[in-house]
């Protein structure tokens, strides 16, 4: 009965992480981006609202509170997510009457990212104590497949809706659908399964957690990688719909075009990091980024039609194998017992990473804005500055990773160089041994969750 339930809440989990992205993506990436521009927002408070997801999460400390407070996981969820998901209807309204004042902006998104955090950091609890950890790599690559090839499609029709009418309506018109998407989600949270768990009533949880050296190390880490990020994260986008003038639909098809990749990927890493180490798939993930964003540095109007797609394709596979693998390492880190407080010094450092970083990157934008010039007849312009910068940081940040410890039985460039060299060599000395290999991996990435859930059925039997 109780296998039953958890079955019903990872369903319900799925549908309701697809209905909710298709209104977070609308506080995201050139979406968020143009709508600030509707609200007449300087370079400082775009940097700011572009972080606000990550730098809301220094509220974080508060979940353990809460948690006393309401007495389950599921009761402070319900209450945060109470607060949260119907915020986002004041966005069409303020869109509506004409009140279009940046704070008023912040002042709504911050209020959206502060108690979703919280309501995210209850879900995590509950899902940990719900998928085992052995698979936990499958789940979550599958959920994050569907909500990329969710999110592809919403793009293109909130994009061809703002190409389609003036701005100001366009915006009013996706708003009303994200606002409702959000407000679903809210009920669907409702009927989540809350399993049972230990209780910890010491009041020095954050010392307890804080004597996790291994821990620390990982906080020092996301530090850098939350700066690295929010420093430039929202010039990206705004240096597309400024400086190269592209519209959204083509934002649109460059998004759907790294949603298809992560699709395809969320799939491989998912199934490859339960077997080769979660955080072998985040160190690939974080290291090619950092080139990527230095990539950036040469996108300009001569080499946009080329370069962009091309960067649209490795954001597919970066991202992917970020987004899923330094949440999968987090949860093979805790203590499961202590898992809200965990996430919630996570959330902290992550948020205060954030914080700085945005700051520093609003700081930078408001007087690199202004630079431009030519070398050798290739135009440059000063925001391209802070996409070097980040590319630095994220190596160091890559650097950083290396030194947690979790399981990594093998590093994703060594699994790839030994499967070309055991390949390469059998097909010269046994033509036809290939199919040994081949049917090898079609084993790892397709046949062995499959036959785990028959052997499972049959044991139930």
């Amino acid at each position: 009965m109780l296998e039953e339930q958890y079955s019903k809440t990872k369903r319900l989990s799925l549908i309701e992480s697809v209905l909710f992205n298709n209104a977070f993506i609308l506080t995201q990436g050139f979406l968020l981006t143009g709508l600030a521009l509707q609200f007449g927002v300087t370079e400082s408070v775009l940097a700011v609202l572009g972080m606000l997801p990550v730098m809301a999460q220094v509220f974080q400390l508060g979940v353990p509170f809460l948690l006393r407070k309401k007495g389950s996981r599921k009761s402070a969820m319900i209450f945060s997510a109470t607060i949260s998901r119907p915020v986002l209807l004041l966005l069409p309204v303020m869109i509506f009457l004409g009140w279009k004042n940046q704070y008023v902006l912040v002042g709504i998104l911050a209020i959206f990212a502060v108690f979703n955090g919280f309501t995210g950091n209850f879900w995590i609890s509950l899902m940990r104590d719900i998928i085992p950890n052995e698979h936990s790599g499958r789940y979550h690559g599958l959920r994050n497949l569907l909500v990329s090839l969710f999110s592809m499609t919403m793009l293109f029709l909130y994009s061809l809706t703002l190409d389609t009418f003036n701005e100001s309506l366009g915006f009013l018109i996706i708003s009303i659908i994200g606002a409702s998407f959000s407000l679903i989600t809210y009920f669907i949270l409702k009927r989540f399964e809350d399993p049972p768990r230990r209780q910890y009533q010491s009041k020095k949880l954050f010392g307890v957690v804080l004597n996790d050296w291994n821990f620390k190390r990982f906080l020092t880490f996301s530090f850098v990688w939350n700066f690295a990020i929010a420093m430039a994260n929202p010039f990206f986008s705004y240096y597309q719909l400024v400086n190269l003038e592209l519209s959204y639909s083509y934002l649109s098809v460059l998004s759907i075009i790294a949603g298809g990749v992560s699709i395809l990927f969320y799939l491989i890493w998912g199934r490859l990091s339960d077997e080769i180490g979660h955080q072998s798939v985040a160190e690939f993930g974080i290291f090619s980024a950092a080139f990527t964003s230095i990539m950036w540095v040469f996108v300009n109007q001569f080499t946009a039609e080329t370069l962009l797609p091309i960067d649209a394709i490795l954001t597919g596979v970066n991202w992917s194998a970020i987004n899923l693998a330094l949440f999968t390492i987090m949860l093979n880190i805790v203590d499961p017992a202590l898992t809200e407080t965990y996430f919630a010094l996570l959330a902290f450092v992550n948020g205060m990473g954030a914080l700085a970083g945005a700051l520093t990157g609003g700081f930078a934008a408001t007087y690199l804005k202004e630079i431009s010039f030519e070398l050798f007849g290739i135009p440059f312009f000063g925001i391209q500055m802070l996409f070097i910068a980040t590319g630095v940081l994220r190596m160091f940040s890559w650097l950083l990773l290396k030194r947690v410890k979790t399981r990594k039985v093998l590093s994703v460039s060594r699994f790839t160089f030994n499967t070309i060299s055991v390949l390469g060599r059998r097909g010269i000395a046994r033509p036809y041994g290939n199919s040994v290999i081949i049917s090898r991996l079609k084993n790892l990435l397709v046949d062995k969750p499959k036959q785990k859930k028959i052997k499972k059925e049959s044991n139930s039997d």
